[in-house]
């Protein structure tokens, strides 16, 4: 990683820790009290200027300019200046009641800070103690950038490289700390409660540094507000150390080959005929590493700002083996790349993307079944396929809306009951329907909600405890439904012979509710 150099305390900083004292006033460039002070210097010497390597705060009594002309005195202040002194701190008292006016005008056309200093104090006691600060701060800075460096080199082979990352440059820069792609999707975050909050600390962000990779800018980190006891240098430099390692797990995971992987993307979801052999190839492309042993996995997702979407699906890429992704007519489409070897490839996309998604409240995604890479033939198959399970995705998605009791990111696999009830053919249907009739009767004749509290004790696997929680009523309660529902139904609907059809036939009458 290029060497990162330390950033000084700055003449503002300076002048209010070790001047206060002699109780300065800034009389000329207020713009320059920014610029960074690397040592504290005292001298009575006239011809100091050859002296100064730059950046240093100049203290004076003026013993060395009395008796000199107003000339002299303008070339002392202006080769101060030429030399990038930091500032000209000048005691007035001993040597002169007042800072010369020639001087004043001088440091106001160089732009050289002249602080007047109304109060003696010795000036040994300054420079110790403000360059033993300034040689304190550096070691600090020091110290605290070689750590955090061992930490984001020892991140590079962890599980969950960026995140992990993020998290360290957070704690060595004391602030909320957020990643974005180049594209404008949020990448990681440390420190702030969702992205809402994200998307504040970037508008106001202390600091930021760009992610480059051969001079191209594929992301930007920023530090948000920080507390009084971590300084903007710091945080500045904190950041700056932190760009290299990440643009090196960045370029790994692929960040910087997202534009090809959402160009594949919108060309499934679009029904792109697609080789065997191409759509390998732009999935290498697109920085999916796949093989005979990959199984992809479709996701749809929607969010009130498809950015929430993008930066779940990122955030989860990290703790899996990659993915690509795009939005496409306000739904956020992907194809995860898991491994066969894994037991439950769906469960893990899914737990990836609730864990991704955990600052995000309104996110909902539909999960669908992985689709292994070995044993497609050389035509379009797989990518008809991948298109169709995409658009299935999305379809299942839509589903979810219209049920209030499913919210989050779920497997479409969990909806194949729904997607059933809403192809059955009428005969079919006006049989499920008839099953349930007594109770939607009752419901619509009295405002009761037995189908509801049906539905739900089925899916809770008719645990009464669970059933009871999940309806926000006591058990008592729902045991008297349940007899009510019996009564109703004049049979039991939770004997297991039974409660498949009664579960089908409740999500017909849904599906048919909610019919346009």
């Amino acid at each position: 990683m290029p060497a990162t150099s330390i950033t000084p305390p700055t003449l503002r900083q300076v002048i209010d820790r070790h001047l206060d004292r002699a109780d300065p006033r800034v009389l000329t460039a207020h713009d320059r009290l920014d610029t960074a002070v690397t040592w504290v210097h005292s001298s009575e010497i006239f011809e100091i200027g050859p002296l100064l390597a730059g950046g240093e705060l100049l203290l004076t009594t003026g013993l060395g300019l009395a008796g000199l002309d107003a000339g002299t005195r303008r070339h002392y202040v202006r080769d101060l200046a030429d030399r990038g002194v930091a500032g000209l701190a000048f005691e007035i008292g001993r040597t002169f009641d007042a800072i010369p006016e020639e001087m004043i005008r001088e440091g106001s056309a160089a732009h050289l800070p002249i602080v007047e200093l109304r109060h003696v104090v010795p000036f040994i006691e300054v420079c110790r103690t403000a360059n033993t600060a300034i040689v304190s701060d550096e070691v600090t800075d020091l110290r605290l950038r070689s750590e955090l460096d061992a930490l984001l080199h020892d991140d590079l082979t962890a599980p969950g490289a960026t995140a992990a990352m993020i998290d360290h440059i957070a704690a060595a820069a004391r602030c909320p700390i957020v990643l974005v792609g180049s594209g404008g999707a949020l990448i990681s975050t440390h420190g702030v409660d969702d992205d809402r909050a994200a998307w504040r600390a970037v508008d106001t962000a202390v600091a930021s540094t760009p992610i480059l990779v051969r001079g191209r800018e594929i992301g930007r980190l920023y530090a948000g507000t920080a507390p009084a006891a971590s300084s903007a240098a710091r945080i500045d430099l904190m950041l700056r150390t932190g760009a290299g390692p990440l643009a090196a797990i960045l370029t790994r995971s692929g960040a910087n080959r997202s534009s090809l992987g959402a160009r594949l993307i919108t060309d499934l979801v679009g029904r792109h005929p697609l080789r065997r052999a191409d759509l390998l190839a732009r999935l290498h492309g697109s920085g999916l590493a796949v093989s005979d042993t990959t199984v992809l996995v479709p996701v749809a997702a929607h969010s009130p700002d498809s950015r929430m979407a993008d930066a779940t699906l990122t955030r989860a890429a990290s703790r899996l083996s990659g993915l690509i992704h795009a939005t496409v007519d306000a739904t956020t489409y992907a194809l995860v790349a898991a491994s066969a070897h894994t037991a439950d490839p769906v469960t893990q996309v899914r737990e990836a993307l609730v864990e991704g998604g955990s600052q995000v409240a309104r996110i909902e995604a539909v999960v669908g079944d992985g689709y292994p890479v070995h044993g497609t033939g050389p035509g379009s198959a797989l990518a008809s396929t991948l298109s169709d399970a995409l658009r299935t995705c999305s379809e299942r998605l839509d589903m979810t809306g219209d049920l209030r009791r499913i919210h989050g990111v779920v497997a479409g696999r969990e909806l194949l009951v729904e997607a059933t009830a809403r192809s059955v053919p009428t005969p079919l249907r006006n049989e499920l329907l008839g099953l349930i009739a007594p109770l939607t009767s009752h419901d619509a004749a009295t405002s009761t909600q037995l189908v509801t509290t049906l539905d739900v004790h089925l899916r809770h696997g008719c645990s009464a405890t669970r059933s009871a929680e999940a309806l926000h009523i006591g058990r008592q309660s729902l045991y008297q439904r349940l007899d009510r529902i019996r009564g109703l139904l004049g049979f039991d609907p939770t004997a297991p012979a039974i409660c498949g059809s009664m579960l089908l036939a409740i999500s017909t009458f849904q599906a048919e509710s909610i019919r346009p």
